[in-house]
This record gives C-alpha cells, structure tokens and sequence, in this order.
C-alpha cells in the first residue's frame, strides 16, 4: 500500500504556510512523487473543505476519494484535525481504520513549546471567535505528551513523525515536512510563498479581545462572523492602536508556570522519538525583568477604529449590505465603549 501522510498540525505551527506553499508547489511536489489529497482549498491549499466533507459524508467516503490522488506518496494537511483526534471520541480510530482501507497511514505533527503556543493561539481567537482574556481562554490542549500518547496508540509510536516549531533558533519547517515525507527536491525550485496568517502585535489582541462576538461567532454562520472579520481585516493594517514593543500578554512568571506542568512530558517525547536538537523546546522559559503588561486601550484608540471602520463600511459597493454592516458594528462598539468607560470619545467620534 502506498503511504499517506496526514499533517495534522499543531494550529500555529506554519500550516497556513505550508499548505499554501504545498499547493503552488503541487506540480514539482508530483514530479517527486508526492500527490497532495483532493479536497483542500482550490485557491489557497486550506482544510476547510476535507474537514466539512468528513462531516457530511463519514471518513470512509473521504478517504475513497482521496484514494484517486496520484503519487507514490500522497500527502493530507489538516491542522484542525490535531484538534478533532484530541476532543472527539472515536474519531481518531474512525479516521485511523477508514484511512487503513487504501493507504499505510501516517501522522506528522509539529509540536511548538507551550508558552508560544499559547499565545499564537490566543492571537488567533481572538480574531474570530473568542471574547476574553488570555487567562480565560482555555480551550487548547498544551499536554503534548499526552496528546501524543493518544495518537501512538491508535496509529502506533512508527507511524508518528514529531517535528519542533522552533521560536528560538533556526526554523525550517519545509524541510522538515519534505523529510518526514521521504521527498527529495531542489528546493531552489519551489515557488516562494509570503508568510502566511501573522499575528497582530498584542495590543491590537487587547482590542480584538475585547470586541463583542456573539455566540454563534464559533459556528460556521457567515453573517455572525462577518462584522468580526471585518473588523479584523481593518486592524490589521490599521495604525490606530499603538505599538509598544511587547510580544507576550502572559507574564514571565506566567509563561514558566505553564512550560513547567509540561516539561517532563516535552523532554521524554522528545527522547522517545530520537529529536536530537530540542532547543528550547525542552527548557523553562528565561526570566524577562524587563516586561511590562500591555497598556489597556484608550477612548482615543477606540474612537480611532470605530472612525476607520464607519469609513470602510461605507466605502461598500453595495448600499444595503454596508447599511446592515455599520449598524452592527455601531452596536457592538457602544457596547464596547461602554465597558471600556470610552463612551464620550466615541461620541466625539461620531
């Protein structure tokens, strides 16, 4: 049978990047010998749309189409099912047995230390669904080894490949992902692919923070997401919320507290699965004498934004649809002034 490599992530470990650059890449990649799976995103290389077909129609009827790909390798890349494998019972052997029909399944899986990992994800929540602090935020995994435990049992400990995200060093997550696959390429050739879902600097994650989401936010509902996205898409490169150089929300003290409940577990998978260079990976973070928590947004800041996005809303083609959108985003920037004691400036703004 032929392998099948199922990248499943971690989240926030350059899978965006990854799969966008495995997608322009595709046709040197098949000249290797590494097909890539039908059903990730025709435009960008996402898993959006294996997830969404694996939920309609069952692992089984997947994974018959994916049997068509060519290659003598072939390659699936899914970050979010790191996270299904982890929370569903059941779905980690479904996937393993329906994959098991035409394939030599196996896992690869970059693994981030869990300070970073935290607040990269933390950065990416906040941009769409989650409304609170990085303390309340406590929907990720970050027990590595337990994680991992998991998924030997059920693919076997040969069948894992585990790669490190390195923050600190060197970090060449392309080819890491071509040896995990047995692929061999000039990498002089591969199509260049600008970095992918970069976080915003931290006070801007105080104000996606604190912006107002409903609860459908999580849900796959587009008019829900959309005046959150929006006002994601304008912060991004807006200039309005200042920069103060920090790069983490979590304190020193904080960030050491949570690698240390994890670094025995970091340092025996890491002999387990022969890592040689672990880094920092299998080290406490280092004191920071000099962080200092991230200011709270101003009136100023706030009023600032909501000019911006009233200015963008506008600027739609379609009058109906930019009427609709700025009377949301009215709503939910009163709501947000109001818990922010930032009411006159917005006021002002208007």
């Amino acid at each position: 049978m032929r392998p099948l490599y199922i990248h499943v992530g971690l989240h926030k470990t350059g899978t965006s990047f990854l799969q966008r650059l495995l997608h322009e890449n595709r046709e040197l990649l098949a000249g290797a010998g590494l097909g890539l799976a039908p059903l990730q995103d025709p435009a960008s290389g996402s898993h959006h749309p294996l997830l969404a077909a694996i939920e309609a129609e069952g692992p089984e009827a997947v994974f018959d189409r994916v049997a068509g790909a060519p290659g003598a390798r072939v390659l699936i890349s899914a970050e979010e099912l790191s996270q299904e494998m982890n929370d569903r019972p059941g779905y980690l052997a479904a996937l393993h047995a329906a994959a098991a029909r035409h394939f030599e399944p196996r896992l690869v899986i970059f693994l981030r230390r869990q300070d970073f990992l935290k607040e990269s994800v933390y950065a990416q929540v906040v941009k769409d669904w989650f409304e609170g602090t990085i303390h309340e935020d406590t929907h990720y995994d970050y027990d590595h080894a337990a994680r991992l435990a998991r998924l030997e049992a059920v693919f076997g400990a040969n069948r894992v490949h585990v790669a490190l995200y390195r923050d600190q060093g060197p970090n060449d997550i392309v080819g890491d992902l071509l040896a995990a696959t047995a692929t061999r390429i000039d990498r002089a050739r591969l199509h260049p692919i600008p970095p992918q879902n970069v976080s915003m600097h931290r006070r801007k994650l105080l104000f996606l923070a604190g912006f107002p989401k409903p609860a459908s936010a999580r849900e796959d509902q587009p008019k829900a997401h959309y005046p959150v996205r929006f006002v994601t898409r304008l912060l991004s490169r807006s200039t309005a919320i200042a920069d103060d150089g920090g790069r983490f929300l979590l304190s020193p003290a904080e960030r050491q507290a949570l690698v240390a409940r994890h670094l025995d577990g970091n340092r025996r998978l890491v002999a387990r699965h022969g890592i040689a260079d672990a880094g920092s990976f299998v080290d406490l973070p280092d004191p920071d004498p000099s962080w200092t928590p991230p200011a709270p947004i101003t009136g100023r800041e706030l009023a600032a934004v909501w000019r911006e996005a009233v200015a963008a809303a506008r600027a739609d083609r379609d009058p109906l649809r930019a009427a609709w959108l700025a009377a949301r985003l009215s709503r939910r920037f009163a709501s947000m002034a109001a818990r922010t004691h930032a009411t006159p400036a917005l006021r002002a703004a208007r």
